[in-house]
């Protein structure tokens, strides 16, 4: 049907057309660096294998000075071109062709809404048999504003200009050019610096496109028909930092500078995947998850010279391959292997700590409802608003998880698909990471290490002097007969085998301790133990490990320890009597395990237990003999 017009020549179209494209322009673009990935999607999805991005300056007078400026952006692509009805309807806000599971493409929006929100002018050249038999059409605001066009103009014969021809370094005999001129919307001026702004997006967004060189995207700054300095061929930029060669500084652009982290349980380390069944089909959500060598979180890399300025005290966050990383924080989420966006919500606040670990969410096209994905694939709104999802805050009073879940199912709740998935990211797989991370730094952190040392070393004390009045232990039976090398070889293991300290860590541990002659060591880490500490008896080392697992670390080492800089008078004291109410809670739960403990003889067991371990109290802490 066509438009209903009345008897004075009015229309009632639902929304006129000049509104339409205004109304969109406003359509929610980050940048233009999103802008122009809607573009490189087209040709993708075109089977393009190469994909020239231009940003052609020209000369502009201000005041007495030139300055250049951007005035026209292009995207030329050797995919398999457009027949002229298909090139028409690409310019068509809503092409209705619904959801192509082979596409990167959702609506038929990309090519006009990405465009209009940059330019006012958008030109399109299309062949399938030459660029010099190419067909042409255009949007141009203006004419759309003054009622001249209310429809996409059919495309006519126009060769491809010589001034693209003679850019291009593959021009194909199929393909595509979209140019966007009269530019009002874009911020950046000069040619390389606009390309230069887009290089880690477009990068990150195809990385799997670029790491499997299914595409080779060229990006060309232009001044007077010539390409000039700043052009570079985009390189992947992997937040999980498993890729290699990758835009990441030196050592790490040729080697990965993370490794995948295994759960334990995938069949393939590192990966685990989600069935979701949906309108009765099943798709799988496949889960990535890496984390930081050791060495990258150190000041210099095996193999590599130390870089001038840099010392062994200095944070690995603050070199290149760090502050590459602190931009690439979050979840990466990834539809038909084009990332949608890095959500940096995931994370915790900005904690410096965070920028060492990867998570990809990867799923297919079919899911895009479940996920919440927007029409300008710049995110997935249902999974984002997960982000720290607590179940049971939502959860009706003595409501199970399982019943839970069936209300939620009963009232047809979007996140509901996501929410096993939303767990396992928040309740087992971020924790285990950040667990490991903190494991990569045992022994390193600064702001702890004096008192440490002060405890090792009053704790050694009262070990040799123990020893010397005769009271010996099974770490001095140990240490007879045994070689530094024995010694340095059975703690380095105990380290790095049972507690999962690096390599690295661990040698400059035992080596310290064996040069200060120290026998205790006191170190935190992760157990599957009730017990809120163990100990590991060595040869010349009696070595504690305080569980971080166990409640008593949160609210006993770790108040006292992770305190914050800025932290006032008030906070301070409020600390002190949460330990002081940890400590004394600790007791009591000694005093109930006495009372319940049957039959009697086991109790006085227990007791006379606690009365010894009083008496070793008493010597390492006040130095006085234990017999005393």
């Amino acid at each position: 049907m066509g438009d209903i017009v009345t008897s004075d020549g009015s229309n009632y179209r639902i929304v006129s057309p000049s509104l339409t494209v205004k109304a969109m322009r406003d359509s929610g673009y980050k940048n233009t660096a999103y802008a122009l990935a809607e573009l490189i999607d087209n040709s993708i999805d075109a089977k393009a294998t190469l994909v020239e991005v231009f940003a052609c300056e020209n000369p502009v007078k201000v005041g007495a000075r030139t300055n250049h400026r951007v005035e026209t952006i292009a995207v030329l692509d050797n995919g398999h071109g457009m027949e002229p009805p298909q090139l028409r309807r690409a310019l068509k806000y809503g092409d209705g062709q619904g959801v192509d599971p082979a596409r990167i493409g959702r609506f038929g929006m990309g090519l006009p809404n990405s465009s209009m929100s940059q330019c006012t002018r958008l030109d399109v050249w299309s062949w399938t048999n030459g660029a010099g038999n190419a067909m042409h059409t255009y949007l141009d605001l203006k004419e759309i504003e003054a009622g001249l066009i209310d429809d996409v103009p059919e495309p006519t014969y126009d060769p491809l200009p010589d001034y693209w021809r003679d850019l291009s370094e593959g021009l194909g005999d199929t393909g595509t050019l979209v140019v966007w001129t009269k530019l009002d919307k874009v911020n950046w001026y000069g040619a390389a610096a606009t390309l230069k702004n887009t290089a880690e997006l477009i990068g990150r967004v195809y990385r799997h496109y670029l790491h499997d060189g299914r595409v080779d995207i060229r990006m060309a700054p232009v001044r007077e028909g010539k390409v000039v300095d700043g052009e570079y061929h985009a390189v992947p930029n992997d937040p999980l930092y498993l890729m290699a060669p990758t835009s990441t500084p030196a050592p790490f652009s040729d080697r990965p500078m993370f490794m995948p982290f295994s759960m334990g349980s995938e069949s393939e380390p590192g990966v685990t995947r989600f069935p979701v069944f949906h309108e009765g089909k099943k798709h799988n959500i496949t889960v990535r998850a890496s984390i930081a060598r050791p060495e990258a979180r150190r000041a210099n890399v095996e193999g590599q010279p130390w870089p001038d300025g840099i010392s062994r005290t200095t944070d690995p966050g603050t070199l290149p391959w760090g502050k590459h990383a602190r931009r690439n924080v979050g979840i990466s989420l990834v539809r038909q292997s084009r990332e949608l966006d890095l959500d940096a919500s995931w994370a915790i606040g900005y904690d410096p700590t965070e920028r060492w670990w990867g998570i990809e969410v990867e799923f297919p096209p079919e899911l895009d409802t479940i996920f919440g994905v927007t029409n300008n694939k710049q995110g997935a709104t249902v999974f984002s608003s997960l982000a720290h999802f607590d179940w049971k805050a939502h959860a009706e009073a003595g409501e199970s998880f399982k019943g839970f879940k069936e209300r939620l199912a009963e009232f047809s709740d979007p996140g509901l698909p996501l929410i096993d998935l939303v767990l396992y990211l928040e309740e087992k797989l971020l924790p285990a990471i950040r667990r490991q991370l903190k494991q990569q730094t045992v022994g390193t952190r600064k702001s702890n290490k004096r008192h440490d040392d002060d405890v090792a070393s009053r704790a050694t004390d009262a070990v040799k002097r123990r020893s010397e009045e005769g009271y010996t232990g099974k770490t001095d039976e140990l240490e007879e007969g045994a070689t530094t090398e024995t010694k340095r070889q059975e703690q380095v293991e105990a380290l790095t085998q049972r507690h999962h300290l690096d390599e690295d860590t661990a040698q400059s541990m035992v080596e310290e301790a064996l040069e200060k002659d120290l026998r205790a060591r006191w170190i935190s880490g992760f157990q599957d133990t009730s017990a809120f500490f163990s100990i590991d008896l060595m040869a010349g080392m009696l070595q504690v490990i305080f569980n971080e697992k166990h409640p008593l670390h949160a609210q006993l080492l770790a108040v006292l320890e992770d305190v914050p800089e800025d932290a006032d008078v008030d906070d301070l004291r409020d600390r002190l009597n949460r330990v002081a109410e940890t400590f004394k809670l600790l007791l009591f739960s000694w005093a109930r395990m006495e009372d319940e403990t049957y039959p009697d003889r086991d109790r006085e067991r227990i007791a006379d237990a606690r009365r010894e371990w009083g008496r070793y109290a008493r010597d390492f802490v006040d130095g006085k003999a234990s017999d005393a």
